[in-house]
């Protein structure tokens, strides 16, 4: 089980509260906006975390961050970015196309507060399926629904979802 926040702005709480909730989570996933303040609460308590710096996140401190970044869990691969660079207020295609030509199962994003996910079917037998998710905010959400991303992976299957905070 992977746990999946954005936008966090540098608040705490919430993720600290979800963290304890989800102790039995592989990792931690920040997808930017709060990435410091995360990553710090990851060292915190001893917890995986892996972030992306968001546009908003001026100074990383002791931890230097890309703007994305594509990990494996269990033979599933995960693309990880903010979406300030893929136009995502707008649209997920360049994402969808970045996370595709990455080869990966997942692409996550933040950047718009709202939470939404989506899956793209392959196009063909060439192709395979694309899960798109971006999580919310868990401090910030622009739809009122302060949230978090829950994505479990087993034997090669992924199940996404969005949790109220």
């Amino acid at each position: 089980k992977l746990i999946v926040f954005s936008d966090s702005h540098g608040k705490t709480d919430n993720m600290r509260r979800i963290m304890r909730m989800h102790a039995d989570a592989y990792a931690f996933l920040h997808l930017g906006d709060g990435a410091p303040s995360f990553l710090s609460l990851c060292r915190e308590t001893s917890l995986a975390g892996f972030a992306v710096k968001g546009n908003c996140d001026f100074f990383t401190g002791d931890f230097p961050l890309e703007k994305s970044m594509v990990l494996t869990f269990d033979g599933v691969k995960l693309f990880l970015t903010h979406g300030d660079d893929y136009g995502v207020n707008f649209s997920t295609t360049r994402l969808a196309l970045a996370a595709k030509e990455a080869d990966c199962n997942i692409a996550l994003y933040g950047h718009t507060h709202v939470g939404e996910e989506t899956y793209l079917p392959p196009l063909d037998e060439s192709d395979k399926p694309l899960y798109i998710m971006n999580p919310g905010s868990t401090d910030k959400p622009r739809d009122n629904k302060a949230s978090y991303g829950i994505i479990e992976i087993k034997n090669g299957q992924i199940l996404t979802s969005i949790a109220k905070v």
